[in-house]
């Protein structure tokens, strides 16, 4: 069983979770999210600024990383 600390959240940046959960690319990919700007926003962010809704993008992300 995966521990919620060692999973996503809205505060990690689009680089540590790429780097830390390479699995989560795909779903990043979908949404448009990608390592413009170096990658150093958050995800929460990162996803408000693409018109994406962040809870349902962490949901997402977090099953890409429990997969991986």
């Amino acid at each position: 069983m995966v521990d919620e600390e060692d999973l996503p959240n809205l505060e990690t940046t689009v680089r540590e979770m790429l780097e830390r959960w390479p699995g989560t690319g795909p779903v990043l990919a979908l949404r448009g999210l990608d390592l413009c700007c170096g990658g150093m926003h958050p995800v929460g962010i990162a996803a408000r600024a693409h018109g994406v809704d962040p809870d349902a993008l962490l949901a997402e992300l977090r099953a890409a990383a429990r997969r991986a």
